[in-house]
């Protein structure tokens, strides 16, 4: 019965995909792949979800009362009854302490699972010194921008005011140029 998926197999535990792979590494789950899809056998899951109902059965053992006609007979029968209702009390105490097994096994199996996750957000959190020591960077590089950013608009001011300058040259130019240039055709015509 090769079903579920890797990540069914995963949301029905409560685990990741990756301890997933962990088990079956340690060929704690069986499997069977399809081209690129990897099965899990559907009894394993159902096994880590209740390890002790693993197809368990109770043994109890046979009562057995021997009939004989004989001056003991009705002593025997006592000594079987009794022997069968201390294994009466004998089941009853192992029904229950599997019981209370089950029960601590599904508490050890929960807090396994929050101790799981409790670390795996402490591998992936930062510590504090080192927030703070990332903060101090941070505003280090916030007032060399700052700086940057302050030079580059200086730098900007002077070429708007060059470029003004250029222009304001050029065009005196032009107009100095397009004057001689009508001064030059008017005293040619008047020399001709």
């Amino acid at each position: 019965m090769y079903k579920l998926t890797r990540q069914e197999a995963a949301d029905q535990l409560n685990i990741s995909t990756r301890s997933v792979d962990r088990y079956i590494k340690a060929w704690k789950l069986r499997t069977r792949k399809d081209w690129k899809i990897v099965y899990v056998h559907k009894e394993d899951i159902e096994n880590f979800k209740n390890p002790w109902t693993k197809n368990q059965e109770i043994i109890v053992p046979s009562k057995k009362v021997e009939v004989q006609k004989d001056k003991n007979n009705t002593h025997k029968q006592e000594i079987s009854q009794k022997n069968d209702s201390s294994l009466a009390v004998l089941d009853n105490i192992y029904v229950d302490l599997k019981n209370e097994i089950q029960k601590k096994d599904i508490i050890i199996q929960d807090l396994s699972i929050k101790l799981w996750r409790a670390e795996e957000i402490a591998k992936n959190s930062v510590s504090s010194s080192d927030f703070n020591k990332t903060q101090l960077l941070l505003e280090e590089w916030r007032e060399i921008f700052e700086k940057e950013i302050n030079n580059l608009k200086h730098e900007k001011y002077k070429l708007l005011k060059d470029l003004k300058y250029e222009k304001s040259t050029n065009t005196i130019l032009i107009w100095f140029i397009f004057v001689l240039i009508i001064v030059w055709i008017v005293i040619w015509f008047i020399n001709v």
